[in-house]
Order: C-alpha cells, then sequence, then structure tokens
C-alpha cells in the first residue's frame, strides 16, 4: 500500500474514529440536554403547582368548560398569566375530568371554547403515576412542545399542573453542538474535547442558574402570599379594633419586610386620622393629622410622596419624605392609612406596592366588619332612650358577674326598682315628659354608682341595678340613698313642673337568694311588689316589714293597707 494510501486510510480511521466519537459525543449530549429540559419543565410544573396551593379561593372544578369563566377562576387565570411571564414557559392548570382551568397562553375565549385534555398522554400518565411527559407538534404553530404535567391536590380536589417547553432551542442547541463536532473533526480529537466539555459546563451552570432563579421566585412569591393568608386570618378572628391594630402592627413590617411605618385610624367624629400603631421609630404613637392633608385619601388610591414629586401636606416638615400612603377603604368608607416608607431610602418595586396593596383590602374589610360589629353590639345590649344596658346585657352578662363573684368570694346584688305611678306622668304630661323622666332617672343612675356597678333599663319604668362586693348592709344603704335621692329631684319639662318622683324596689342576692340570673331576679321582683303595697317608695329587701320600726311606715300607709 503506497504512503498515500497509507495516509489516506489513516485520515479514513482517524476520520472514523472522530465521527464515531462525535456522534457517541452527539447521542450523549443530545440526551443530557433532553434530561435537563424536562428536569427544566418538571421544576416549572411542580413550582406552579406550589403557587396554585397557596392561591385562596374556591377552584373546584366545573361540569363544562363553558362554567371556567365563573368569577371565581378569573384570580386563577390572572395569577397563571404573571408566574407564566417569570418562568418562561406556557402554564395550563387542568381539573382532574380534563376541564382547562387556566392556560397562560389562551384568552379568556378560547379556553372556554379548549378541548378536553383528560385523553392527553401526559394527562393520563400524570393521573396515573404522578408524572406525564410527553413530546409533540403543535398543528397551529408548527412548534414541537415538551409537555410536562405534575398531578397535585388542593383542599380535595385532584389538579394536573402541566408546563409546554418550546423544543427549538434545544434543537438549535443540537444543531449548534453538531457544528462544534464537526469542526472538532478538522482542528483534532482534543480540540473537539475541550469544546465539547466546555459547552456541557456552560449549560449545565446556566440550566442551574435558571433553576435556582425561578425557585427563588416561586419561594419568595408562595412565602408572601401565605404572609397575606395569615394576616387575613389573624384579622378575621379578632374581636376589636385595637386587637386589628396590634395584629398589622405585627405582620406589617414584614409585609414588605425592611419598611418604616405607620397605622393611622380615623376618629369616631371623623376629622381627625390618630397614630394608633407604629414601627421603626420614624411616627410617634397618638399624634393625629387632618384626612384633608394625605393625598391618598383624596385619591381613594396610594399616592407616593417624593421629593420631587406632590407631597402630602402632613409629611411637608418631614425631612424625609419618600413616603406611600395606602388609603384603608370599605364599601366607600375611609376606615384610615398605612403610612410606609424603606429604612434604607430608596424606591419601592413593583411587588412591594402590589402586596402594600393586597394588605389595604385585607386591613380595610377587616377593620369594616370589626366597626360593623362593635357597632351592632352597642345597639343590641344598650337602651337607645337612656343610654343604659338593656335587659339583652343583663341575660347575657349575668352569668359572668356570678362567675366574678364566686371566684373572689364575694356577695353579689340585684336591685330592681320601678317609678312610683308613671303612667301618671304619661297621662298628666304626655309621653315625652314621661321619656324626659326615664332619661333623667338614668342619669342619676350613672351618677350615683361605682364603676364595678351597672345600671340596665328591664324595659318601660323598671331598672335594674347591680351591686357587686358589697355585704347586705351596704347594698340596703346604697339603695336607701338612690331613693332618698331620686325622691329629691325636680323636674320641670318644657317649664312645666313635674312633682315629686319616687322609686320603689326589691334586692335580692347571691348566693342568698339563687345562683342565676332568673332565681335572683324573682325574689327581687316579689319584693318590688311587695314595696309597691306597702305604700311605694322604699325598699324591701324581704317580704316581712316592722311597721312599727320602720319610719316611712306612715299612719295613713298603714289604715290603707289595713283596708
Amino acid at each position: 500500500m503506497s504512503p498515500f494510501g497509507i495516509m489516506s486510510l489513516s485520515i479514513f480511521l482517524l476520520f472514523c474514529c472522530i465521527g464515531l466519537f462525535s456522534l457517541f459525543i452527539d447521542y450523549s449530549m443530545s440526551g443530557y440536554m433532553r434530561a435537563q429540559e424536562e428536569e427544566y419543565a418538571r421544576a416549572k410544573a411542580r413550582s406552579a403547582a406550589q403557587f396554585v396551593q397557596a392561591l385562596a379561593g374556591d377552584l373546584s372544578s366545573p361540569h363544562t368548560q363553558k362554567r371556567v369563566n365563573q368569577e371565581r377562576f378569573l384570580p386563577l387565570q390572572s395569577e397563571i398569566g404573571r408566574l407564566a411571564e417569570n418562568v418562561g414557559s406556557r402554564i395550563t392548570i387542568i381539573s382532574e375530568s380534563g376541564i382547562v382551568l387556566a392556560d397562560s397562553d389562551m384568552s379568556v375565549y378560547q379556553l372556554l371554547n379548549a378541548d378536553n385534555h383528560a385523553e392527553r398522554s401526559e394527562v393520563r400518565a400524570a393521573l396515573e403515576t404522578g408524572t406525564g411527559v410527553s413530546e409533540r407538534s403543535s398543528p397551529t404553530l408548527g412548534v414541537d412542545y415538551l409537555y410536562y404535567a405534575v398531578r397535585f391536590e388542593r383542599a380535595g380536589e385532584t389538579l394536573i399542573s402541566r408546563v409546554a417547553v418550546d423544543l427549538e432551542s434545544l434543537y438549535l442547541q443540537q444543531t449548534r453542538l453538531r457544528q462544534l463536532l464537526t469542526i472538532g473533526m478538522v482542528f483534532g480529537i482534543a480540540l473537539v474535547g475541550l469544546i465539547t466539555f466546555s459547552l456541557a459546563r456552560a449549560l449545565a451552570r446556566s440550566v442551574e442558574h435558571s433553576r435556582k432563579r425561578l425557585e427563588a421566585r416561586v419561594t419568595e412569591r408562595t412565602a408572601t402570599l401565605r404572609q397575606l393568608q395569615e394576616l387575613g386570618t389573624l384579622l378575621a378572628v379578632c374581636n376589636s379594633l385595637s386587637e386589628a391594630s396590634e395584629v398589622l402592627a405585627v405582620q406589617l413590617p414584614q409585609l414588605p419586610p425592611g419598611t418604616r411605618g405607620a397605622l393611622s385610624l380615623m376618629n369616631n367624629s371623623r376629622d381627625m386620622m390618630i397614630v394608633e400603631q407604629e414601627w421603626g421609630g420614624r411616627w410617634t404613637k397618638g399624634s393625629f393629622v387632618s384626612p384633608g392633608s394625605c393625598w391618598s385619601l383624596r385619591k381613594n388610591s396610594m399616592h407616593w410622596s417624593e421629593d420631587n414629586s406632590l407631597v402630602c401636606d402632613h409629611l411637608k416638615d418631614e425631612a424625609d419624605k419618600d413616603v406611600l400612603c395606602v388609603p384603608l377603604i370599605a364599601q366607600g368608607d375611609i376606615l384610615g392609612v398605612i403610612h410606609l416608607c424603606q429604612k434604607a431610602g430608596g424606591a419601592f418595586g413593583n411587588m412591594e406596592l402590589e402586596i402594600a396593596q393586597a394588605i389595604s383590602k385585607e386591613a380595610a374589610i377587616a377593620l369594616s366588619n370589626l366597626n360593623l360589629r362593635e357597632t351592632l353590639e352597642q345597639q343590641a345590649l344598650h337602651d337607645p332612650l337612656t343610654g343604659l344596658h338593656n335587659r339583652r346585657f343583663l341575660e347575657e352578662k349575668f352569668d359572668t358577674f356570678i362567675e366574678k363573684a364566686t371566684r373572689a368570694d364575694q356577695n353579689f346584688w340585684l336591685l330592681v326598682v320601678d317609678i312610683d305611678h308613671f303612667k301618671t306622668y304619661n297621662d298628666k304630661y304626655g309621653h315625652d315628659a314621661g321619656d324626659f323622666v326615664l332619661v333623667e332617672l338614668a342619669t342619676l343612675f350613672r351618677k350615683s354608682i361605682r364603676n364595678s356597678f351597672t345600671a340596665c333599663r328591664l324595659g318601660g319604668e323598671e331598672f335594674a341595678l347591680l351591686l357587686p362586693d358589697l355585704d347586705e348592709a351596704k347594698a340596703l344603704e346604697f339603695a336607701e340613698q338612690l331613693r332618698r335621692s331620686v325622691e329629691n329631684m325636680r323636674l320641670r319639662f318644657e317649664g312645666q313642673p313635674l312633682g315629686q318622683i319616687t322609686i320603689s324596689g326589691g334586692l335580692a342576692g347571691f348566693p342568698k337568694d339563687g345562683s342565676n340570673l332568673s332565681s335572683i331576679l324573682r325574689p327581687a321582683d316579689e319584693r318590688l311588689y311587695h314595696a309597691k303595697g306597702l305604700g311605694r317608695n322604699r325598699i324591701c329587701k324581704d317580704l316581712l316589714v316592722d311597721e312599727l320600726t320602720d319610719p316611712r311606715f306612715s299612719q295613713p300607709a298603714k289604715t290603707a293597707q289595713r283596708h
């Protein structure tokens, strides 16, 4: 064989070796890139599943695809679209029956006319084994896609999270790899190996970096959603506005983190905003400003004051004017403002602004509900005419008073009083005069009782006073002083004197007369009527009265009793 032949054979064998090696490298790298693409798609699908699990609301599957336009699915379609933009892939959420609940690449109209996906191979595989993968070409776009589906559970509902990855970039990478291998056949095995190794390392680092960045974004978003959900839960179980403001003071510094701020609530007269809570040390708790000094309340939307923009009046004397004001508005009612600024200065990003907006909605609804509840409780437990507690308050709170008296091993007295001849006032002076007497009597009761005592209007002209921590003598002494105070009242209505007003009362106590409201109220009523039968304008603590020693027992009264 000639040297040319030997060289040709050597070159041929070399190129054959290089070609086989290149084919092997091509096969291995294509498989590796395909595996990495599947791993990347699986990470996206699982991240999307975790994201959907964290969303609030009812996502139970409808019976038909046409019913996906219900309002409860609109937030899902919107959030899936945002997540798809972040991960750079198409995301589809599918029910167990194959109904498409959301698709990042579909409009609402397309979603309503989407085909049932129950028979898609990746969907069937995911329902059977938990994950499914398939590759097929889109007939409309003419592009090959890698579909990766993951099954997950949410609120007892089985759902499928599917990610579609465009394989064009993978094919392009494979083509470039083959070109490099071809060049390697010319420049030598060493160069080919070096380029292949470098390419593989670069590709692996790129995939790993992208995966970590995606996981970090999804983790951050999921954590924020969990915190918002926790905030909503805590606000929902608050029993008062003070509790709600404390919850906001704890939760707001974390959403968004690294902020200073304050919570200002509108006062009852609606003319001042008072700082209820603050964090970060910039605002002074208890300080106040006029509602008209904040642009967010004028606009009914967030307002970001900056040195070179429109600054709220309540910030003009501040050195740092870079403050975000978020109004708390529910059903058109202005409840207050949340003020936020960055501890290290700087601007708020879009994510922080979205979080602030979400917080304001949660807080406004919760505060509005608490306001309404307090108003309803006030109306339900107070008499609208006199402002005293009513019979319902007595029925609901009486056991609490008894329990406190039991724990402290103290007596507890119930004084029931009734205005004598009250019908006469209504008949002689009119019902307005009668109402005036009731109001004045309630005012006297409020001035006469201690902080621990409670006055209630049972109905009509009948009142009840709760007297804890007194012995029988002290309770009777208080009742007598109250009776004398009423007896000494001199009332005039519209310039006309109303004459003398007197009351009669019955005194009963715990544990002497009973252990609950009905058992104590019964003897108190009996003693009240007994006092009226003895001539009125007296307090009875039992049904036996010594007529000779009672100074209020006049001779005419005794004669009347005998007859």
